[in-house]
């Protein structure tokens, strides 16, 4: 690692809260790429729902397409800011509302994957009744199904799970947002020591002022192994019977999204029992981010469906309009368009099932993998659905025929959960956090660690020469094999070029968001080509025809190719770029 500032070393000490301590754990999928390591094992082969489940999850899926066409207008929903009762009534009835919760708790008991595929087709309809549902169980009561006790479960999963009650997270504050371990909401042990005193404020907390049930976080004072006190984040559960609890705004207008409600909450001395702690005092954020595994797959799903149904819109118009006595779908212009979303779709499909089977298997270090493909999924959602509405031109525009609600719906996704910014530099710095350690280890008798390239270059070559699979990954068809050494070959320039980027800028690289930009997007695009890759090995296995295959082939082989050439040039941009200059711009624009 670099040697730190103090300032930098107390922004990492925070960070330390959000992430698990990997240095004795096996690395995952992506985190072994900074490393110039492909684990095929991790991602291949390419999950599926067993047998009995795919065909309960496909019943579900017809009842609720029958149910959303009959019941849920998408549009009326977005002009009334409201989803109807009857609605979650009849999402609650279908048993959408509780599929993940276990059995025993009156839930349906499904898997991360089946609701993911639930999800897929609820947002291809309405976005706002997607968000409603992920917001209740994909976070909501996740905590709880993860971290409560037994007794806490019995008391209310049950209602949670009949959709008696609704449930929401409670994280983002006035100053808080993607900083979750900022938190200023605070929780203090009464004199007595039964119950927690919170005070503070939350906003943009969805379904919060209809829940029954939310998972709150707030700091509280925690006496560490050195007998020092410090403020950490817990968990707790609270309901709106408690006395000081106010919801200041049900909800407030906004750009898209418009049927789900974000509400601001206010704690004023709000008494919460003691044995309402989630988890352990002083793990809140640990609580977090294993709910958010969850929650970043469940957005994917609905940015899969909502780039499904943009897609099928963009192809249907691009065949029947004409212009210039010719179809638009034959101008090259439109086809590019097409290609681009049909690729990137696939892609984010790919990876979102490639994440929910890695959640199903409870495979242990996946933080990487889930937070790209959030990143994934949201950007690329956002173009599709973007360039659907170019091909439909000025009728794109217009109320009547959805894109627009569409298009505003998007835009939410590149900002929740993380925003796309932050997700960036998360995932650059985090990836090579690993790689610095190694460095620092072997460089440790050094007075400048990172100072002096010529070594580190040696280092770089004895170490990681052979451990990138000579051959791309291992049992995929032969038609694949290309893609696989390309898969290959990229992951070991990735790793040479991470080690040259923290020897040319050492503890600078903490600061520098457009290098990181770039290694970020690297990974990015070479998790999501070896997700194709995966999918496309085990097509044959499934029962789609053999033009469906083909058609995934072109369609995928294309996303590759053009995802290689993106990383690429990702890397090659690392050390030959106008940074400099676009720095100058915007700092002469900011000065005013």
């Amino acid at each position: 690692m670099p040697t730190f500032s103090r300032a930098d070393q107390e922004q990492m000490e925070k960070a330390k809260d959000l992430i698990d301590d990997n240095t004795s754990a096996e690395l995952g999928f992506v985190k072994s790429l900074f490393f110039g390591r492909l684990k095929p094992a991790d991602v291949m082969p390419y999950p599926r729902q067993n047998l009995d489940e795919a065909r309960r999850t496909d019943e579900l899926i017809a009842k609720l397409d029958a149910f959303l066409k009959a019941e849920v207008d998408p549009d009326k929903i977005d002009a009334e800011e409201r989803i109807p009762q009857h609605v979650i009534d009849g999402l609650a009835k279908l048993g959408v509302l509780g599929m993940t919760v276990p059995t025993e708790f009156g839930g349906g008991g499904f898997t991360h994957t089946a609701y993911c595929r639930v999800l897929e087709h609820v947002a291809k309809h309405c976005t706002s009744t997607a968000v409603l549902i992920g917001a209740h169980q994909s976070i909501g009561l996740k905590a709880l199904m993860l971290s409560g006790t037994e007794a806490q479960k019995r008391e209310f999963l049950p209602a949670l799970a009949r959709g008696e009650k609704l449930a929401a997270f409670c994280l983002s504050e006035p100053d808080v947002g993607s900083d979750a371990a900022n938190v200023q909401t605070s929780a203090r042990l009464s004199d007595d020591g039964t119950y927690w005193v919170l005070n503070g404020h939350k906003r943009y907390a969805t379904n919060a002022a209809l829940a029954g049930f939310m998972t709150v976080m707030a700091k509280t004072p925690v006496t560490g192994d050195d007998g020092k006190v410090k403020e950490k984040v817990t968990a707790f559960i609270v309901t709106p019977d408690l006395p000081g609890f106010n919801v200041v705004s049900p909800n407030r207008s906004k750009c898209g999204i418009r049927g789900s409600w974000q509400a601001t909450l206010h704690f004023d001395n709000m008494r919460v029992p003691k044995d309402r702690v989630l988890g352990q005092v002083g793990k809140g954020l640990k609580v977090a981010l294993s709910v958010l595994n969850f929650g970043r797959c469940t957005l994917s799903a609905g940015c899969v469906g909502g780039a499904k149904k943009a897609l099928e819109m963009a192809v249907e118009h691009a065949r029947s309009r004409r212009q210039f006595n010719r179809t638009i779908g034959e101008f090259h212009l439109v086809k590019q368009k097409i290609a681009r979303m049909a690729e990137m779709t696939f892609a984010m499909e790919a990876l979102t099932y490639l994440c929910a089977g890695l959640v199903d298997r409870h495979a242990g270090d996946i933080i990487m993998e889930t937070a790209i493909c959030k990143l994934f999924c949201s950007e690329g959602a956002w173009s599709v659905i973007d360039d659907a509405v170019q091909i439909w031109g000025g009728e794109g525009y217009m109320r009547e025929h959805g894109l627009e609600r569409m298009l505003r719906d998007a835009r939410i996704n590149r900002i929740v959960e993380g925003t796309t910014e932050v997700m960036t530099a998360f995932i650059a710095l985090l990836g090579m956090k690993g790689v610095g350690e190694d460095l620092e280890h072997v460089m440790k008798m050094a007075k400048h660690p990172l100072g002096n390239f010529g070594r580190l270059a040696e280092f770089a070559r004895h170490e990681w020469d052979d451990l990138v699979v000579g051959h791309g990954l291992k049992d995929i068809p032969h038609e694949l094999s290309g893609e696989g050494h390309q898969i290959a070959r990229l992951t070991k320039t990735l790793a040479r070029d991470v080690v040259r980027l923290l020897a040319t800028h050492r503890e600078k690289i903490l600061d520098l968001q457009l290098p990181q930009q770039r290694i970020a997007w690297a990974v990015i695009e070479l998790l999501a080509m070896t997700a194709v890759v995966s999918k496309l090995a085990e097509m044959p296995q499934t029962s789609v025809s053999h033009a469906e295959y083909e058609k995934a082939m072109i369609i995928g082989k294309g996303f590759c190719r053009h995802a290689g050439d993106r990383v690429a040039q990702h890397l090659h941009g690392l050390f030959t770029n106008g940074d400099a200059d676009t720095l100058r711009v915007a700092d002469a624009v900011l000065r005013g």
